[in-house]
């Protein structure tokens, strides 16, 4: 029973992790798209604004459905779906086709977090704050990774060629997942429950709202900033190479690893409420550091890698929902909240492109503040919308409870086939 536990949530987090390195190749060689494309900014926080909001939709729907059907057939043909998204995207030669090829593979990639979730819930339910932040740390490490491998091999030069290997690399894991993840549907063990009780059961809990504020501010933030805008920061506004500016970013999922393997092991232990606050705080005052002055290089690398270790505690906003919701609920309410989160990253990745590309009058007041480095201005109107992304998430840490005490009757355990 462990060695097959392992093999379907390591067949699922592997779709996840390739979900979170097509992240990284787009954020790494976003000036080569922008060049080879013919984008501006605003096309560019477009792009990844489709992503977001089509990943967004298709989580949604697909996280009602991995509690209704098989999740191999929920986890499988998405993966093919996000195979066929990305080699079109390496084949686009214009807007209009990389939008089209961005929105499928948000469809496609939408079940990959909320399926790791969904069997780390299934197959750890004792061990979920741990298991789900080791989820996301596995995905980090390997996008750090190749992250700093891009500065010293010429791996990522050309931005087709990797989206190519991508794609191939979705249907290996399609093929893992239809032949390791086994997972019956929950109304396997008796009746489905209603989906609208479930939905009542979710928006009717105060702790529910605090997770969703919480996560929106953490994860999402983290898709606006790591996935794109950070290494476009760099490049334009403290002047380092692509190389130099890659491995800048790759502090934040580095960060990210060891921040939550830490809250995941703290809060399996004390509860998820108090390393709620601390992660959050820890996020916060990281981002002040930043909006506040130009700092050197070294400098900046530690900041964002303190960042990063804030953006770790995101899943503790899913342990509030895990142990507040009853089991027929949390499912529904993990894919409203991640839908959410991906949303506001959607919504947000635009507006830094807008705040860059025409900085309203309150950037022309920063840059009288910044004489010695105009630029850093535009840089703050940029981040200020990702500091009030973290102080709503700070603000809905202080909202989260204590989970009551479990009551057998709200698990309806049941076996895994």
């Amino acid at each position: 029973m462990k060695s097959t536990n392992i093999l379907a949530w390591g067949s699922a987090q592997l779709f996840f992790m390739l979900s979170v390195l097509v992240a990284v190749v787009f954020a790494i060689l976003s000036s080569e798209i922008e060049r080879q494309l013919g984008l501006d900014a605003a096309d560019l926080g477009l792009l990844g604004g489709v992503f977001l909001v089509t990943y967004a939709v298709s989580q949604l729907a697909l996280g009602i459905l991995i509690s209704r059907i098989p999740a191999r057939w929920v986890l499988g043909p998405t993966a093919i779906l996000a195979a066929l998204g990305t080699c079109y995207f390496s084949l686009s030669e214009g807007l209009t086709a990389a939008i089209i090829a961005r929105a499928l593979m948000g469809l496609g990639l939408g079940s990959t977090f909320v399926g790791v979730i969904y069997l780390v819930g299934r197959r750890y339910e004792n061990n979920f704050a741990f298991m789900s932040a080791l989820s996301q740390s596995l995905a980090n490490v390997g996008a750090a990774a190749l992250a700093i491998l891009s500065a010293f091999l010429p791996i990522l030069v050309d931005f087709r060629f990797p989206f190519q290997v991508l794609g191939v690399l979705f249907l290996v894991s399609a093929v893992l997942i239809f032949w390791w993840v086994d997972d019956a549907p929950r109304a396997a063990s008796g009746p489905a429950p209603s989906l609208g009780a479930a939905f009542k059961a979710a928006v009717s809990s105060g702790q529910f709202w605090a997770a969703l504020v919480f996560y929106c501010g953490t994860f999402g933030t983290l898709l606006a900033f790591a996935d794109l805008w950070n290494i476009q920061f760099q490049l334009n506004f403290f002047q380092h190479t692509v190389e130099q500016s890659a491995v800048m970013n790759a502090m934040i999922p580095l960060g990210v690893t060891l921040g939550g393997l830490v809250a995941g092991g703290w809060a399996s232990k004390a509860g998820f409420v108090l390393p709620a606050r601390v992660f959050g705080l820890l996020m916060l005052i990281g981002f002040f550091i930043l909006l506040l002055a130009p700092l050197p290089f070294l400098t900046a690398e530690a900041m964002l890698f303190l960042v990063g270790c804030g953006f770790g505690g995101a899943t503790l906003g899913l342990a509030a929902l895990q142990q507040h919701l009853p089991a027929t609920a949390a499912p529904l309410a993990t894919s409203l909240v991640v839908t959410a989160a991906c949303l506001f990253g959607g919504l947000v990745q635009p507006l830094v492109g807008a705040a860059l590309g025409a900085p309203h009058r309150s950037g022309e007041i920063l840059n009288l503040l910044q004489a010695a480095n105009p630029d850093f201005g535009t840089y703050q109107c940029g981040l200020i919308w990702l500091l009030a992304g973290v102080g709503c998430a700070v603000i809905a840490s202080f909202r989260f409870r204590s989970a009551p005490a479990s009551n057998p009757k709200d698990k309806n355990p049941e076996p895994i086939r």
